[in-house]
């Protein structure tokens, strides 16, 4: 079992992964959603895996959605920081 440190860092680097392109699709959409799901705490992820629900509803990711989505994980990060 991973330490809550543990877990930052392995989503900070996951982020920082699908993030490299500027751009997030489907798949990539997916792989953060599950990851969230996985590691969620209470409701802690609750508003960004409902986003990401949201916008995956059609299957695909439109360039609106997917510089929310990077916003969100960026938002994410820092919440997460701060909690350090």
């Amino acid at each position: 079992m991973m330490t809550r440190e543990e877990e930052r860092a392995e989503f900070w680097l996951l982020t920082k992964a699908i993030l490299q392109d500027s751009s997030i699709d489907a798949e990539e959409a997916r792989v953060i959603k599950r990851w969230l799901e996985e590691h969620q705490q209470g409701d802690e992820f609750a508003m960004t895996i409902a986003r990401l629900d949201a916008f995956m509803a059609d299957g695909y990711i439109d360039p609106r959605e997917s510089r929310t989505i990077a916003d969100s994980l960026g938002r994410l990060l820092a919440q997460m920081r701060q909690r350090v």
